[in-house]
């Protein structure tokens, strides 16, 4: 069984939860287990599986049916229907090439059901694969995007390898992307892992693509290092601004005073809305964070963008109106900061080019495993020459309008990232209409 043998492993833990019966690590924590001895393999998984339904969890065990079988034999009297059971040949799908992005695919598949039923669950993976060239390295990114994908939920983890089967430079990688490090015999926290890892990317674009991304970061980490210091000298005097205005407000009687105060309010959420969106953008524009994707819960997200843009709305004279038809467990991967980057953008358009008066719907439903976002306002409209240079660099279709172009040019990069779609409908002087769709199984 396991062993604690590094004394200081439980200093500075904010949550523990048991691994086993004699030790604890971080609830989430990513494990990599490097076995020698079939034995004390078992051994470590029976125990594993044990503590977790102790613990009340439910247990996902991807092995082959040999290690199953062996597990099954030296379990006690527990409750099997906590225990999901997934051959570790069809999940790594070894018919196939190790496509770490189509891995990543299955993990969601499996861990859905416990999202929609908002349990906990802890998972066991037997990593292999049958012979093929540069497999190590797939097999790489795929710990590192596994790391990224499940920290949101907070699932415990643990990713099992025949040591023989892992180069000596393979493994050093994988140290970076594993809160521990495990044997048969012990575990240990891995010193090469950081917690700025998760900000690292995960999953990137082809190299070709990578180079020109990489050409343009040093203009953009000019332009961030001045945003950042134009938000300080602004962004502390919104603050004393917004608690004046809503320290006025609770002491005023007369309602239309109290009317023009909460307006005060509303511009200073909007500016600062505003100078979090340009920095976001710049940050993503000039640093790879843009490609990680991790595994998200879409509908808080959604709600929390279109938050702030119901009050950008109502100061530009506009109503929006949003249909959020999603149950909150619709998960999709993609970048959390990308993700509402899409979102923000095509509501600021759409107020930014819509008549005083008029409303603009917001409209998000899943269907046939897509979450389909429609986004419709009555605005000043394009002509279809306009439509085409739409999603150009620095092309603005309105001269009149403030703003730089890249707004919707960032949205078809994420979007197409995140394996979506958007195309867009419209008519000069009657209204634009956009249509957004992510997958929630890739």
């Amino acid at each position: 069984m396991l062993n604690n043998t590094d004394t200081e492993m439980e200093d500075n833990m904010t949550y523990l939860v048991p691994l086993t019966n004699s030790l604890k690590v971080e609830q989430g924590a990513h494990i990599l287990y490097f076995y020698e001895s079939y034995e004390k393999y078992v051994d470590n998984a029976v125990s594993f599986i044990e503590t977790g339904i102790a613990l009340g969890q439910y247990i996902v065990f991807i092995d082959t049916p040999q290690i199953y079988e062996s597990v099954l034999e030296r379990l006690g009297k527990i409750d099997m229907s906590k225990i999901k059971y997934v051959c570790n040949f069809e999940f790594y799908e070894m018919y196939h090439d190790f496509h770490f992005e189509r891995v990543l695919k299955n993990l969601k598949d499996v861990f859905q059901p416990y999202v929609d039923g908002e349990l906990i669950v802890r998972l066991w993976g037997h990593v292999d694969w049958l012979k093929e060239n540069q497999v190590l390295s797939r097999v790489k990114k795929y710990e590192c995007s596994c790391d990224i994908a499940v920290d949101q939920l907070g699932y415990t983890t643990v990713c099992a390898y025949e040591s023989g089967k892992v180069s000596a430079n393979v493994f050093l990688e994988m140290m970076r992307s594993h809160t521990y490090i495990m044997t048969d015999n012990e575990i240990v926290r891995s010193g090469l892992y950081k917690t700025s890892n998760l900000h690292n990317p995960s999953v990137f674009p082809s190299l070709s693509a990578q180079s020109k991304i990489e050409s343009e970061m040093d203009l953009y980490k000019q332009k961030l290092d001045f945003v950042h210091v134009v938000s300080h000298e602004v962004r502390n005097p919104l603050t004393v601004i917004k608690s004046y205005a809503a320290l006025l407000a609770n002491e005023e009687k007369d309602k239309h005073r109290i009317a023009r105060l909460e307006a005060i309010k509303n511009y200073a959420v909007v500016i600062d809305h505003e100078i979090s969106h340009i920095i976001n953008t710049e940050q993503m524009l000039s640093t790879d964070a843009v490609w990680q994707k991790k595994l998200l819960l879409a509908k808080d997200a959604i709600e929390e963008v279109y938050d702030i843009m119901k009050i950008k709305a109502q100061t530009q004279g506009i109503t929006l109106i949003a249909n959020i038809m999603l149950c909150g467990n619709e998960m999709i991967l993609a970048n959390l900061i990308g993700f509402k980057l899409v979102l923000s953008n095509l509501l600021s358009n759409a107020i930014k080019y819509s008549f005083e008066g008029s409303a603009i719907y917001l409209d998000v439903t899943e269907q046939d495993q897509y979450l389909h976002f429609k986004i419709k306002d009555h605005g000043i409209g394009m002509s279809q020459e306009e439509i085409q240079k739409l999603f150009r660099k620095y092309e603005k279709v309105n001269q009149e309008q403030s703003g730089q172009g890249i707004g919707l040019f960032m949205v078809k990069k994420l979007v197409d990232h995140f394996n979506g779609t958007v195309r867009v409908e419209s008519e000069k002087n009657v209204g634009t209409t956009f249509f957004v769709n992510f997958p929630v199984n890739s």
